[in-house]
């Protein structure tokens, strides 16, 4: 029997993963198994073996017992409670390696951040709420998809996540959770500032702009704009990535205490 038979013996929710044993290395409960709707994807977490693949022909009438989900036409007309119906707050093991290899696992945890998974678009979703409602998100694609970040809503307000005093701003949202535990994150979300952003930062004592070599120009530029809100407005080149330094190695490149 090959894995595509299978597979298809087997009833998998819409939108939800279920655990197998690998028929390709016998691996016991390896094997996660996704159906997305319009197909369902699969992966061997077994070091011997990392099969995955798409299926979309030959699965079982049991596979799509639910309704399938609609094509979207204009993303940029959908509100967020469209997107918000395709977002689960359980995540599988793919999901949760992600979390962990960018230092965010502990405050998804410690629930400093909302995270879920997008299974229409198989992202690992950053939610952006004010005042306790969802009103924006940002994901990022779990396979090769294109972009690798996308946005869901236009409100042009932050992700935030933590709850200091210092404020440290960077680009994406991974970076912003890495950092959570000893500072806020703040991630722009985009390239460039919003007023909104602005806003938001202006009610910490002190902000580090935290970017790549590569921005230099653009951190000092934020900086100039961020200066004329506030007055303890630090810059900081990051060699490395960001989310993927540990605490001692971010904060010692931060230069927290100065």
């Amino acid at each position: 029997m090959n894995i595509q038979e299978y597979i298809s013996q087997e009833y998998i929710p819409l939108g939800r993963s279920k655990r197998f044993d690998c028929p390709i290395c016998n691996g016991t409960n390896t094997l996660s198994v996704t159906n997305f709707g319009d197909c369902i994807k699969y992966y061997c977490f077994h070091s011997d073996c990392t099969k995955g693949g798409v299926i979309k022909a030959g699965l079982s009438e049991h596979s799509f017992k639910q309704t399938e989900i609609p094509e979207i036409k204009n993303n940029a007309d959908l509100g967020i409670e469209h997107h918000e119906q395709y977002w689960r707050h359980d995540l599988n093991i793919q999901e949760l390696k992600y979390l962990q290899d960018n230092h965010c696992l502990e405050s998804y945890r410690a629930e400093r951040a909302d995270i879920r998974y997008d299974f229409k678009k198989n992202r690992v979703v950053f939610v952006v709420k004010e005042n306790g409602v969802v009103v924006d998100a940002a994901g990022r694609a779990m396979g090769d998809e294109l972009p690798k970040w996308y946005r869901y809503g236009k409100s042009r307000l932050p992700f935030v996540c933590g709850d200091f005093d210092t404020a440290v701003l960077v680009e994406d949202c991974a970076s912003a959770v890495s950092v959570s535990g000893f500072a806020t994150g703040v991630a722009m979300m985009g390239t460039s500032l919003s007023e909104e952003c602005t806003e938001k930062l202006s009610s910490y004592r002190k902000v580090i702009v935290a970017v790549d070599e590569d921005a230099t120009d653009k951190a000092v530029n934020i900086s100039h704009v961020l200066q004329w809100h506030m007055l303890h407005v630090q810059v900081r080149i990051i060699p490395r990535d960001l989310k993927r330094l540990n605490e001692t190695e971010a904060k010692r490149i931060l230069r927290l205490d100065d």
